[in-house]
């Protein structure tokens, strides 16, 4: 298909040999961008390459032509040359006249960051919602370096009568990569509107959980501990893109849904965050979001800030989070360092994904919740509010009716959002009925 050729190419394809660089800004700390390093490193080796040696370099600015200093420039050119390297990989995102005058002097491919996880991402993508949204992110991020794409086809002058045909090539490109957009959007929307009827249909059959963290936290295997699944878990980064919803039995009450989402890195490309609103929209529409946080990590507290960020661009409410500290058994015989975890915080639960420790507490921490989340009440309906009825036992737990003359009573459990829309359309609470339920069913028999 025409459109195909716009879903950018892989670059970090397997037998590429990579030379990562990062850079040191005022303000910024060396030991955390070394740590981004190697984190860049291991999103290379995902995507398929073998990253050979790193360098760093410290600058007041970026330079606007190069990003790097000329010094380093010339350094990174005989260090490919001598290595055999084929691509460069920086860990910020390179403007597209960096890119460009960096590839020419150093006579190497060169991505960055952001072009580097979205390689991942559309090898990674399974569903078509996901492949939708990561080609979407793909072209926002293309539609800039159009021209960088076409270069070598174009005059050095232009003018009337001077264009060549690259340029001509670029605008024909840049009105179908445009059309494209809007086709993706129209498409997105589409299946946004099916994933959101399924997942009103899913949260009305119990309560509804989503696990987000950072990628590789383990929330796959958490997601199997707890449920029993048979979730895809492997020792990578973004190793699952598409939500995973599995079933979680507490006590033989209404089951509660766990959903497994896409973890998240630092400087997560804002393209992405954007198209997958979507998938993430499980996580801004959980009752209880379980924040999975890994201790094996030694920068797990940096990790933990660049979840909170994406968090609060999706509106979700720190309340209804709740953080899980897994991999307890990393720390092996350091209890002092558990115990001053727990001390720091007190309402998070320690679980091992891989031993089962801690599983048993976060049942019951879910449980607390779900029943704090659905309040046992009593509603009135007058006679003839069937839809209502519907409702009723479609979002929430009925446990007795009464019925009488002028309508039916129910003592129920059921959402906030449930409640507020009944009593919207016409229903009364009558919480104070609770204490006196069985003599209510007496005189309305």
């Amino acid at each position: 298909m025409a459109e195909d050729r716009f879903f950018y190419p892989h670059k970090a394809v397997p037998q590429e040999r990579a030379v990562l660089v990062g850079t040191v800004l005022p303000g910024d700390d060396r030991d955390e961008e070394e740590e981004n390093l190697l984190e860049l490193a291991q999103l290379g080796r995902a995507a398929g390459a073998r990253v050979l040696h790193a360098l760093v370099q410290e600058r007041d600015a970026p330079d606007v032509s190069t990003y790097i200093g000329r010094g380093k420039v010339e350094e990174l050119a005989a260090l490919c040359k001598e290595r055999e390297a084929n691509l460069i990989i920086f860990d910020s995102e390179l403007s597209p006249v960096q890119a460009r005058n960096l590839e020419k002097r150093t006579e190497t491919n060169v991505c960055d960051r952001t072009e580097l996880i979205l390689d991942i991402f559309a090898r990674r993508a399974r569903t078509r919602q996901a492949r939708l949204q990561v080609e979407l992110a793909q072209l926002e991020y293309l539609r800039p370096r159009l021209r960088r794409m076409w270069e070598h086809l174009s005059r050095q002058e232009g003018g009337i009568g001077t264009r060549g045909p690259g340029e001509t090539q670029l605008e024909v490109d840049r009105r179908r990569l445009g059309d494209r957009v809007i086709q993706l959007k129209r498409e997105l929307e589409k299946v946004a509107r099916t994933s959101e009827t399924k997942a009103r249909q899913r949260r009305r059959r119990g309560f509804g959980v989503a696990l987000v963290g950072y990628t590789n936290v383990g929330k796959s295997s958490l997601l199997n501990a707890l449920t029993g699944a048979d979730a895809f878990v492997a020792d990578a980064l973004f190793a699952t893109l598409d939500s995973t919803t599995r079933r979680l039995d507490l006590d033989g009450s209404e089951p509660v849904l766990v959903t497994d989402t896409v973890g998240f890195v630092r400087k997560l490309p804002h393209h992405l965050v954007e198209s997958f609103k979507a998938t993430l929209a499980e996580v801004s529409e959980a009752d209880l979001v379980l924040h999975v946080v890994d201790l094996a990590s030694r920068s797990w507290e940096r990790q933990t800030l660049a979840v909170a960020e994406v968090l609060g661009e999706l509106d979700v409410d720190p309340e209804r989070s709740l953080r899980v500290f897994n991999k307890l058994d990393a720390l092996g015989e350091r209890e002092a360092e558990v115990a001053g975890l727990r001390a720091r915080w007190p309402e998070a639960v320690f679980v091992s994904a891989t031993t089962g420790a801690g599983l048993e507490s976060l049942r019951e921490a879910i449980r607390a919740r779900r029943q704090a989340a659905f309040a046992e009440t009593i509603l009135f309906l007058p006679a003839g509010s069937e839809s209502l009825t519907a409702m009723l036992y479609g979002e929430g737990e009925v446990h007795e009716v009464h019925y009488a003359p002028e309508g039916s009573y129910y003592r129920l459990r059921l959402p906030e959002s449930t409640r507020a829309r009944a009593l919207a359309r016409g229903a009364e609470e009558r919480r104070e009925l609770l204490e006196t339920w069985e003599s209510l069913g007496e005189s309305a028999s």
